[in-house]
């Protein structure tokens, strides 16, 4: 039967038809800006929830309300959906009397989706077409005019992103039929497909599969099934009459379903949604339910990205801070000397500086990762409270590299060129003045650096963005897990105000 759907079968004569019912929906350009501006919105900082909360925004709008907007007129969608061993393609094959789907002991049976359309399929499938393999069937015996039957996998089924199939269809489908084995109708899984279609608004067709032909089973089973969904919400009152239960029955060999009158009050559940009238207020509603969803949605979001940018100031801060207090502290020690005696040996020198430049930042990284334990404990790895390993090979790479581009840099100052027996006379004397103040080098040593005017403090300059740069190196471990800053505007581009729609 038919639950959770909005939907009213005596509509009144002056319905408006579906051309006419979207005046005041959004438009596809808002719709298309919105889509877009959710794609670059961020919420990972916040967790997976609110992530997924993005992400499932994004999806009804780019997957279901525009397409669905596009063509309101277009095929109503009815996914089959339930747990592995329900029954489901049996029972496809029963309504089109001829195998569709296959079917059989083997679980699960169905793992692509199944399209059953006599007409071309409406747009709200199109990331069906583009993300799944599934095969889109048109068959000689289509179902009612103005619908698509999809027979889905079963939920835990997923795609190569560890998103499930069926979850994906359900998501763009107008209507479902939710089919429940009798010997599994209290699987968790079928309940939650069951919490989709009935967050979705969307008109709901409950199937009770393989029950026993014994009246009185039948009824206790179907009895406590009703109950069941009810007491979880799904359905307002513990009716009996709000299942349809289907018995346990021979499966043809030919056509992979079950004899006709064993399905027929499935199939008038069909053809019920197929009524034109039927179809029409099915999408409408749907399109109004997405819409307030979205509204409700974006409302959410934009909090959400409040939050976010609140979080990652509250922890790129401390950061900065932390590290750039690192970087000055070494720059400082080298502006007064503290690395002087290690001037007239090259490796000393890159050992030194490399040695030091790792401790500042395990300092900083320590001084972090005890801050974000206050503010945000879920964020921090126990390896947070050190450097990354890669800082001392970065360390002493940078500093070689420096070393060995002095002469490079002598000439760019000077514009004079450095001659090859005296290059490695210039870097050793290079070296050494930037690291201690007090140097004084020799005549010959002195001859080259006059001939360089301004080297000197170019090379100092150069070393201590060099070794600034180390550093900041590693607090990309702490900025990289913070996302980027919510783009200029994204607030605005998110709104969905009443003049909009």
């Amino acid at each position: 039967m038919l639950t959770g759907t909005g939907v009213t079968r005596d509509l009144p004569a002056s319905v408006p038809q579906s051309a006419h019912m979207l005046d005041h929906a959004p438009s596809p350009d808002l719709l298309e800006g919105i889509s877009s501006a959710l794609g670059r919105a961020d919420l990972s900082l916040l967790g997976e929830p609110a992530e997924r909360l993005r992400l499932d925004t994004e999806r009804l709008v780019a997957e279901y309300l525009a397409p669905r907007m596009s063509e309101p007129d277009g095929a109503v969608v009815v996914a089959v959906v339930g747990v592995s061993g329900s029954g489901k393609s049996t029972l496809v094959n029963s309504l089109a009397r001829r195998r569709i789907s296959a079917e059989g002991n083997r679980r699960p049976t169905t793992i692509e989706p199944v399209a059953w359309s006599g007409t071309e399929l409406p747009p709200t499938l199109d990331a069906l077409r583009r993300r799944l393999p599934g095969r889109l069937v048109d068959t000689l015996r289509p179902p009612p005019d103005g619908i698509v039957v999809v027979d889905t996998p079963p939920p835990g089924l997923v795609d190569d992103r560890g998103e499930s199939i069926a979850g994906q269809i359900l998501a763009v489908a107008d209507a479902c039929v939710l089919v429940a084995g009798a010997g599994r109708y209290a699987d968790a899984a079928s309940f939650e497909l069951a919490e989709i279609a009935r967050h979705r608004g969307m008109p709901t067709v409950l199937v009770l599969n393989r029950v026993p032909t014994s009246p009185e089973l039948n009824g206790i089973l179907v009895a406590d099934y009703a109950g069941k969904l009810a007491g979880r919400g799904i359905v307002a009152r513990p009716d009996a009459e709000l299942i349809v239960a289907i018995a346990d029955g021979p499966v043809s060999t030919d056509s992979g379903g079950l004899p006709g009158d064993w399905v027929t009050g499935l199939r008038k559940e069909i053809e019920a949604l197929a009524d034109p009238r039927e179809r029409s207020a099915i999408v409408r509603r749907g399109i109004e339910l997405a819409i307030a969803r979205l509204s409700d949605d974006l409302s959410r979001i934009r909090g959400m990205l409040i939050s976010a940018e609140t979080r990652r100031a509250a922890l790129l801060d401390p950061t900065r801070i932390a590290y750039g207090r690192s970087s000055a502290e070494l720059v400082r020690d080298l502006r007064a000397g503290a690395f002087a005696e290690t001037g007239s040996d090259a490796e000393a020198f890159v050992a030194a500086l490399s040695a030091t430049s790792a401790r500042r930042a395990g300092r900083a990284a320590r001084a972090v990762a005890e801050r974000w334990s206050s503010v945000a404990p879920d964020m921090v790895d126990p390896e947070l409270f050190g450097h990354g390993p890669p800082i001392p090979t970065v360390a002493r790479e940078r500093l070689e590299w420096w070393a060995a581009d002095l002469p490079s840099l002598a000439e760019e100052v000077s514009g004079r060129p450095v001659r090859g027996r005296h290059r490695q006379r210039l870097v050793d004397a290079v070296r050494h003045s930037a690291v201690d103040p007090g140097f004084k080098p020799r005549r010959k040593a002195a001859r080259i650096l006059s001939r360089h005017p301004g080297v000197v403090e170019a090379a100092r300059r150069r070393l201590e963005e060099e070794l600034a740069g180390i550093i900041e190196a590693d607090s990309m471990k702490f900025t990289e897990l913070l996302g980027p800053s919510s783009p200029a505007g994204l607030l605005a581009e998110l709104a969905f105000a009443e003049e909009d729609r």
